[in-house]
């Protein structure tokens, strides 16, 4: 070779970033991208919408093409070709072309490893019967809309509830086919905790789409009607037109094993901070490599194609000579779902518990995205996570019609540099009518953890209500008509200091309201009276979900 040479094995948002970065880093090599797909470049992420016909056309979901790599990176692509061996010594790869069967022989000075992840298909009974199908690619995307088409597909059933089963969800019920979801674990979306899950089961009921959860399917069969059926020894699905599994992905690491890199204990791809693998001359990157989670330090895997692009950058400056480290993960997420968006970053409430940590509390919050006298205000539904011992940031969840991501971003980027409560507490953020308040939805949650570090504001949960506890709900009373707590003392707050007698000195009291900003005044006014009060946070709205 008279230039260095560079391969990329896969595109897509890894492999097409590293490519691009490198090209942009320095002509004195040249670029070669292997891909066994038909584009080098596509928007997975808008595959959900491509079925259901938000996103009309194919052409909408390609960035860019062979040409246009070549003409304005200098960097060749080869579709439709797969590397099948690396030999690491002789720094070469074996490629077979998947059109003509041709045997290719290359060399390389660096190889870069993007082969992502492929759907979780388990070797079940009936698994590979017509309708059964996986989404992964935008041929996956026009089978699935060919086969709606050609059967008159009325009834889907997705097995899987995470981001891409309720995507895939929503959108088949947008093109009209009733929809069933059957989820393993114990609740939709399982990177949510338990709780606030339920606002998401609740927006799927609300939309006509059933749930069953804590079901883990061992078979699929034909129906006498010719409908699908997923089963197991004491259970079985609605009868469905279509079966699309989406049970997760699992990392395409056979080339890497074969080469003899080392597969760490997550079942990705080893790297080091600098992406490059154990074998020298070769980086790996995107959904197929193991990283570490930066708030627990324990290795971990996230296929998102933003943790994808940023390790693909890192390659690309590893291997040009410049300094640069991927530092892990968050598990930034956002979902948007029938007009609703959840957002999350960092560890909940239940991965914490399961952990065995014990050193963390957490807020609850309903405030609305700006100020409520201006039209349209609706509540962002929200729980942070923060470090008990010393007020870490540790994890923040949002839902809401409007502004959730741009919250969750907040917290994510003060996350990302070691934040605390207090930082978020007093971070300085957009305010208008229309955009905030001069107290932002998030500031007031991160105040109400600092006055609780500070033994302000002595919080309590659901979880801390006993049956002998003196629940105290301190809304007005037409409130309490409407909706009542049971087992709650009404005293509304507007009568508070003028009834404080009835109230028993020696009992501890577990104070809310119907949100929670009434619960909190009521609770200090309390301890300054030498009552034990503490605050359930989130109020009415927390206990009642």
């Amino acid at each position: 070779m008279s230039r260095k040479r560079t391969i990329i094995v896969g595109g897509v948002a890894g492999g097409a970033t590293a490519a691009a970065r490198l090209s942009r880093l320095g002509v004195d090599r040249e670029m070669i991208i292997i891909e066994r797909g038909e584009h080098v470049s596509f928007a997975n992420c808008g595959l959900p919408y491509y079925i259901g016909g938000v996103i009309e056309k194919e052409s909408s979901l390609l960035l860019a093409t062979p040409e246009l790599f070549r003409t304005r990176y200098g960097i060749d692509v080869l579709l439709r070709h797969e590397v099948r061996a690396i030999d690491p010594q002789q720094r070469t790869v074996s490629v077979t072309n998947l059109e003509t069967g041709e045997q290719l022989q290359l060399s390389y000075n660096e190889l870069i490893l993007s082969p992502g992840a492929a759907p979780l298909r388990p070797p079940m009974p009936g698994i590979d019967l017509p309708g059964v199908m996986t989404l992964r690619t935008v041929p996956d995307a026009n089978a699935i809309r060919r086969y709606i088409a050609e059967h008159g597909v009325r009834r889907a059933l997705v097995i899987g509830a995470g981001f891409i089963g309720l995507e895939v969800a929503e959108n088949l019920h947008h093109a009209g086919i009733e929809v069933s979801i059957v989820e393993g674990g114990s609740h939709v979306l399982p990177p949510l905790d338990a709780h606030m899950s339920s606002y998401v089961e609740e927006l799927l009921a609300a939309h006509g789409i059933s749930v069953e959860v804590g079901r883990i399917a061992t078979g699929i069969r034909r129906c006498e009607n010719g409908r699908l059926q997923a089963y197991s020894d004491t259970w079985s699905s609605a009868e469905a037109d279509l079966i699309l599994l989406s049970i997760g992905v699992r990392p395409e690491t056979t080339l890497a094993q074969s080469a003899g890199l080392r597969i760490g204990e997550t079942g990705g791809i080893w790297v080091d901070e600098h992406m490059r693998t154990s074998v020298p001359g070769i980086w790996a990157v995107g959904d197929a490599v193991q990283t570490t989670n930066r708030l627990t330090g324990k290795p971990t895997r996230l296929a998102l194609a933003g943790v994808a692009q940023k390790q693909a950058r890192v390659a690309a400056d590893d291997i040009a000579g410049r300094s640069a480290e991927f530092r892990g993960v968050l598990g930034t997420a956002v979902l948007r779902l029938f007009g609703t968006t959840i957002a999350m970053t960092g560890l909940n409430i239940d991965t914490l518990a399961r952990s065995g940590e014990t050193d963390y509390e957490y807020v609850d919050g309903h405030h609305t995205q700006h100020v409520g006298y201006y039209p349209g205000a609706s509540p962002i539904h929200a729980r942070l996570v923060y470090r008990r011992s010393d007020g870490k940031l540790l994890g923040y969840t949002a839902i809401g019609e409007e502004g959730a991501a741009r919250r969750t971003d907040v917290v994510a980027a003060l996350m990302g540099n070691n934040g605390t409560v207090y930082h978020l507490a007093e971070s300085e953020l957009c305010y208008s009518p229309q955009e905030g308040a001069a107290k932002d939805a998030v500031n007031q949650l991160a105040l109400a953890a600092v006055n609780n570090l500070q033994g302000l504001h002595p919080i309590a949960h659901r979880e801390d209500i006993r049956p002998e506890s003196f629940l105290l709900d301190v809304r007005e009373r037409a409130e309490v008509a409407r909706a009542p707590y049971p087992g709650a003392i009404n005293i509304p707050l507007s009568e508070l200091r003028d009834r404080v007698a009835e109230l028993p000195q020696e009992q501890e009291l577990l104070v809310f309201c119907q949100s929670g900003v009434r619960g909190h005044t009521a609770t200090a006014l309390l301890n300054n009276l030498n009552f034990r009060a503490r605050h359930l946070s989130g109020g009415y709205l927390t206990l009642s979900h």
